[in-house]
């Protein structure tokens, strides 16, 4: 059960932009083993250039919880240059890190609400924090007029795909090989959708 402490917001604050990109890298460092050595070349690399309003972040007692970043065909978090990547490392790092994050990148169709990344800090987990995220997340993504939300999950993170399962969430197809391997360091990842409007189909 969330506590009265924990605030979703719209956005994130720019005082806690390092910290969910720290907290980011923690959660997904299989999805940046190609290119990043650590959390602090996340930060070096994208401080600057997040798109703030590309997000849902969550604060307990004025310290940063939690955040879910999306993309739709408009918007997306990680919004980067690539060429800053040349003027912050040396080639030969900045090439592999790029392909990590070519890799990486989603094309959303018009009408989805793609979930790119959904990190709770470990000491707010079981508040309830994961699952406001996301119901904030819809709302956001209804009042865009998006008829979808997805995102992708390894087969071997029961506690999200339970989550998402509670949250309305089917799986809608299955990715396996090589480069699902060497993207996300997993053997399989599920694509997961949740309609936000209803089917005209299901009524004929």
């Amino acid at each position: 059960m969330m506590t009265e402490e924990v605030r979703i917001v719209a956005g994130i604050d720019e005082k806690y932009v390092n910290d969910a990109l720290r907290l980011a890298y923690d959660a997904f460092a299989k999805k940046f083993r190609i290119g990043f050595r650590d959390a602090d070349d996340l930060v070096r690399l994208f401080h600057d250039s997040v798109d703030p309003t590309s997000c849902i972040s969550a604060v307990v007692t004025g310290q940063f919880a939690g955040i879910l970043t999306y993309q739709t065909a408009s918007q997306e978090f990680y919004h980067l240059n690539p060429a800053a990547i040349f003027t912050r490392f040396l080639p030969w790092r900045a090439m592999r890190m790029l392909l990590n994050l070519m890799l990486l990148a989603d094309e959303p169709k018009p009408d989805d609400f793609v979930v790119d990344s959904l990190a709770v800090a470990e000491s707010c987990r079981g508040m309830g924090v994961g699952t406001a995220l996301l119901q904030q997340a819809e709302e956001r993504a209804r009042a865009m007029g998006k008829r979808t939300m997805s995102l992708g999950v390894i087969a071997e993170n029961d506690g999200a795909i339970r989550l998402y399962e509670r949250q309305g969430y089917d799986t809608t197809r299955k990715w396996h090989g090589f480069f699902v391997r060497l993207a996300f360091g997993s053997a399989e990842v599920l694509r997961m959708e949740k309609p936000l409007v209803a089917d005209p189909q299901s009524h004929g």
